[in-house]
């Protein structure tokens, strides 16, 4: 009796048309670069949103009877920040206490902006904290996410800009405009320069992989040694990334 399998997937793909060969690799590019697209933009606003919230927060806190009780409020975050950082060293001893999270990014912003307004608003010797704070956030957040913070810092301070020295003042908050693109480029470089690395490791861990399946199929000591020698320079060179 004749063997009558039906065809499998691989062969009636193998069947196609090069036309639609094409249209489907067209198709998983795209779904590809939409997918990717989608994380990024989710990604961005997650991270806007917990500056967004953050900065609210101290503006309702500054601008309300709260702005009484602003030391109190400061020492709670700060005491919840320290059992926070326990809490995460004691669950995960190998993790870094402070890893560059929504809810960590927060609550720094949170306290040390609380902080300049402890010590004076905008005439605060703790306003140089800000420039840290916009260009740590690059690192850690999308860098495009400096200008989410410098919007909300503008409105935060806005209230209080007549207090003292209304020029000394605008040019405090000129100094945030002005170093707000210098560190979003410092960001998107420090990007570049990780996916980078990322592509150099996941090249070379392939090249590595590759050597040790060619050297387990191969005879020839000449060959062996050759393929030895290209390891060792795909090891260098994810090393020296």
């Amino acid at each position: 009796m004749a063997n009558c399998q039906p065809p499998s997937a691989n062969s009636k793909l193998q069947n196609l048309p090069n036309t639609q060969y094409q249209i489907l690799d067209t198709l998983g590019t795209g779904y590809w670069i939409l997918n990717t697209i989608y994380l990024i933009t989710m990604k961005l606003f997650t991270q806007s949103l917990s500056i967004f919230l953050a900065l609210a927060i101290v503006l309702v806190i500054t601008n309300t009877p709260l702005d009484d009780y602003i030391t109190v409020i400061l020492g709670i975050l700060i005491i919840f920040s320290i059992i926070y950082g326990i809490i995460k060293r004691r669950g995960k001893k190998d993790e870094e206490i402070f890893s560059g999270s929504a809810l960590e990014v927060s609550g720094v912003s949170m306290i040390l902006l609380l902080a300049i307004f402890l010590t004076g608003g905008l005439t605060s010797n703790l306003f140089f904290l800000l420039y840290f704070l916009m260009f740590g956030l690059v690192f850690l957040f999308e860098p495009a996410t400096v200008f989410v913070l410098l919007i909300g810092l503008l409105v935060v301070f806005f209230t209080s800009i007549s207090d003292g020295d209304l020029f000394s003042n605008l040019i405090r908050l000129g100094s945030l405009v002005f170093l707000s693109p210098i560190s979003y480029f410092f960001g998107r470089e420090f990007q570049r320069r990780e996916k980078l690395a990322d592509e150099i490791n996941d090249k070379t861990g392939q090249i590595i992989e590759d050597a040790e399946t060619l050297k387990s199929h191969t005879k020839n000591s000449d060959a062996i040694d050759e393929i030895e020698d290209i390891e060792k320079k795909a090891k260098e060179l994810r090393n020296k990334e």
